[in-house]
């Protein structure tokens, strides 16, 4: 009896696999990359974190990492690598020259300051690394 309950799961999992939809429709997830990044607010390179909604782009995470400072105890931080066909070489996320939002100018996908997405195509939010303050120190890690 067991054995035909393993020849059964078996030929059940090809079956399952193969009702899946297809990779147009399924997330394409960016790859992991270990982040552990640290800045000192107080640094003239990162001058635009001393008022809200300053940006920066500093490197590290797969394309570079954008910080937006939503109020001085709120940091977030982003990968620049965008959602939408993550691996086209040139899928890379900036702030706009409108500084309104973030935008993905290969594919036009626009996000938020949140993350959040705008406009498509991208069909997920931008990744998002943790951030915490300890000082005058701004730690971004995974």
């Amino acid at each position: 009896m067991i054995t035909r309950v393993k020849t059964f799961l078996l030929l059940l999992v090809p079956f399952l696999a193969a009702c899946s939809k297809d990779s147009e429709q399924r997330p394409q997830y960016l790859p992991e990359v270990i982040v552990n990044e640290q800045i000192n607010l107080t640094n003239q390179q990162y001058n635009s974190l001393q008022r809200d909604y300053g940006f920066v782009s500093i490197p590290g995470g797969i394309r570079g990492i954008i910080i937006v400072r939503h109020s001085a105890n709120r940091y977030l931080a982003f990968e620049r690598n965008c959602t939408y066909q993550p691996y086209d070489s040139c899928a890379t996320v900036k702030v706009d020259q409108s500084s309104l939002f973030l935008s993905d100018p290969c594919c036009g996908s626009r996000f938020d300051f949140e993350g959040g997405i705008i406009s498509g195509p991208a069909a997920y939010p931008l990744k998002q690394y943790a951030t915490s303050l300890s000082g005058n120190m701004l730690y971004i890690s995974n």
